[in-house]
C-alpha cells in the first residue's frame, strides 16, 4: 500500500463524506484515513489538513495583504490579535529589509474592499499599530495548496 501522503488527493471530493471517499481510493476506511492522518499530525509530519478556498468564485472579491510595521516585543501578541480575526487567513512574521519596515504580514479577505477596509480598521485598533500599508490583490495568477510528491 502506497503511504498516505503520496495518495492523498490535492482536491477534496465534494461529498458528504470526503474522507471516506479518498479513503476508499487508498485500500482502507475513512476511519483508518483519519487515524494515519492523526499519526502523522501527531510526529510533525504533517502540520493539517485544509481547504484551500477560491475565495473570488464564493464572491469574495475584496482580498488585501496588509503589511504592520510591529515592534519587535510585541509581534507575538500582536500576531495572536490579527490571527484571532475571522478574515484573516494567513498572519506570519518576516524579516524586515532596510527600507521596508513592516515584520507582520496578514491576509484579509472580504465581499468588497470597503469590508476588507472595516475590518483593517478594527485590526489596527484593537492591535494598537498605526503604521501599515494595504496591498489589495488586482489579479491571481496562481493559487494552489502546498504538496510534497514524488
Amino acid at each position: 500500500m502506497k503511504s498516505v501522503l503520496e495518495t492523498l488527493p490535492t482536491d477534496f471530493p465534494i461529498t458528504d463524506r470526503p474522507y471516506e471517499a479518498m479513503a476508499s481510493t487508498m485500500g482502507m476506511t475513512g476511519e483508518q484515513l483519519l487515524e494515519e492522518l492523526v499519526f502523522l499530525k501527531e510526529r510533525g509530519i504533517i502540520r493539517r489538513v485544509s481547504v484551500m478556498v477560491a475565495h473570488r468564485a464564493v464572491s469574495y472579491e475584496g482580498n488585501a495583504m496588509v503589511v504592520w510595521n510591529v515592534p519587535e516585543e510585541r509581534v507575538e501578541s500582536v500576531g495572536g490579535v490579527m490571527a484571532g480575526f475571522s478574515e484573516v487567513s494567513h498572519c506570519y512574521e518576516r524579516d524586515t529589509a532596510g527600507y521596508w519596515p513592516y515584520n507582520l504580514y496578514t491576509m484579509v479577505h472580504g465581499r468588497t474592499r470597503e469590508e476588507c477596509l472595516a475590518v483593517i480598521g478594527e485590526m489596527a485598533r484593537r492591535s494598537g499599530i498605526d503604521d501599515y500599508r494595504v496591498l489589495f490583490s488586482k489579479q491571481e495568477f496562481k493559487k494552489t495548496s502546498f504538496s510534497v510528491r514524488t
